[in-house]
């Protein structure tokens, strides 16, 4: 009896671990969502070699681990695709900059960055997105002689926007097309705004032909 009490207790404790780890780092995106980045950029003119917008679709989806693919535009017209693999849990992988990071992450959370390690989440606001207000967590860091600035939408942890700066130069990155939410120009189309009086007539006069509608369908089925 003690054995089989052990052994379903390891059991609850196994399981206990697994979902705290997957509530810890959740992928918040799914395969087939995509993201578009514009550049944008002020003080000096950005490097040729650097991509004027940058879209990124998920393919694959392991555990923690996302891949995605990343199409380049660059400033000559051409294009080029790379592919990028990002463990939101561990910070691991072969992306360029942190396009992704748990789900649902907040305020004092700390998120592993490739290449920076650990970074605090400084707090969370709202800003227009591809269309749409966004709640977002952002951070902040330096490097060896730039100041990196993240924002990333706080339900799903994808990159909104990431800007570098450099003494007076600033290159930034911002999310402006996506199909993982809808822009609010898409919003179904809602009734117009009319007067009370107008709305109590017409509201009357549907009462008044439902209550005939509803005369006429007894009277015949009385008479029949």
């Amino acid at each position: 009896m003690n054995k089989v009490v052990g052994l379903v207790t390891v059991a609850i404790v196994f399981l206990l671990s697994l979902n705290l780890a997957y509530a810890e780092a959740q992928v918040g995106i799914k395969l087939g969502d995509w993201i578009k980045y514009e550049l944008a950029f002020s003080g000096t003119s950005p490097p040729p070699d650097m991509p004027t917008w940058v879209r990124g679709e998920c393919t694959s989806i392991a555990g923690t681990t996302v891949t995605l693919t990343m199409t380049m535009h660059m400033g000559d017209g051409t294009e080029h695709v790379e592919t990028w693999t990002i463990d939101i849990a561990t910070g691991s992988g072969n992306v360029t900059f942190q396009v992704i990071i748990p789900a649902n992450s907040k305020t004092g959370d700390t998120v592993k960055l490739m290449d920076f390690g650990d970074v605090t989440i400084a707090g969370e606001t709202t800003g227009t997105y591809a269309g749409a207000s966004r709640t977002f967590v952002y951070a902040s860091f330096t490097g060896e002689n730039e100041q990196y600035n993240y924002r990333w939408d706080k339900q799903t942890g994808v990159l909104l926007e990431i800007s570098l700066t450099q003494g007076s130069a600033s290159i930034a990155y911002k999310a402006t097309a996506t199909n993982i939410w809808q822009s609010s120009s898409s919003n179904p189309l809602t009734l117009p705004n009319l007067p009370i009086e107008m709305l109590s007539i017409g509201i009357s006069t549907a009462a008044a032909i439902a209550i005939v509608a509803t005369a006429v369908i007894y009277t015949k089925h009385k008479s029949s």
